[in-house]
């Protein structure tokens, strides 16, 4: 198809859900009344300057233009392929922002722009190196945390555990992390269930941490 014209015949609709090559796309970024949209299109056009009110659920691919604040005030999941960005502002302040999902380009990036998620369980990132870990202090409503990087070509910076302190972390899994520092905070996470570290460089202070941890969590290095 090369565009979603036909969309602005179907008055009300809520969900759409569009796996097809289409050259525009831009006319599912301009029904209000979508509660659900997922455009996995191919599609590389610029957002519309639009407001898409009720939408609480979004999958697409990374494109210029994304600002879910001005866009998606109401937005709570947000599934985004392609990153290309190396930091999070497009994310800032949107604090009805629950769950977010990103795959990079096996880019080096920071998290900034997270910290203002104040609503934020689960982030997961994959196929991008974080900078920095310090962005996290403030979500305490935190959950479950994904840090992915994709070796070889890069690895974490700077994992600090203690920015995570004040979380409600139930899951944590990390690959290739050049440094886990602070991981005897771990052990005063009190909903701590399930933990999976891949590829990262551990010491032997760390092992043992992990070690008095497996007496109330699941802990998996691999």
């Amino acid at each position: 198809m090369p565009d979603l014209e036909f969309l602005h015949t179907l008055a009300g609709l809520r969900a759409l859900r569009v796996q097809a090559r289409v050259k525009d796309d831009r006319s599912a970024f301009l029904i209000p009344s979508l509660e659900e949209l997922s455009l996995v299109t191919g599609s590389r056009v610029r957002i519309p300057d639009a407001v898409q009110p009720s939408l609480r659920n979004l999958v697409m691919a990374y494109r210029p233009a994304i600002e879910l604040v001005s866009r998606w005030p109401q937005l709570q999941s947000f599934r985004l392929g392609m990153w290309r960005s190396t930091d999070l502002q497009m994310l800032s302040g949107a604090r009805k922002l629950v769950r977010f999902y990103a795959e990079g380009r096996r880019q080096k990036g920071s998290l900034s722009g997270i910290e203002e998620c104040s609503s934020i369980e689960q982030l997961i990132i994959v196929n991008c190196s974080i900078s920095s870990t310090a962005p996290l202090c403030e979500l305490s409503m935190l959950s479950e945390l994904r840090l992915m990087a994709a070796p070889p070509a890069s690895s974490h910076e700077n994992i600090d555990l203690s920015d995570l302190t004040d979380s409600r972390l139930r899951k944590l899994c990390i690959s290739n992390a050049s440094e886990l520092r602070h991981i005897e905070v771990l052990l005063e996470i009190p909903y701590l269930r399930d933990v999976r570290l891949i590829g990262s460089q551990l010491k032997d202070v760390d092992r043992r941490v992990l070690d008095l941890l497996t007496t109330r969590a699941r802990v998996d290095i691999l």
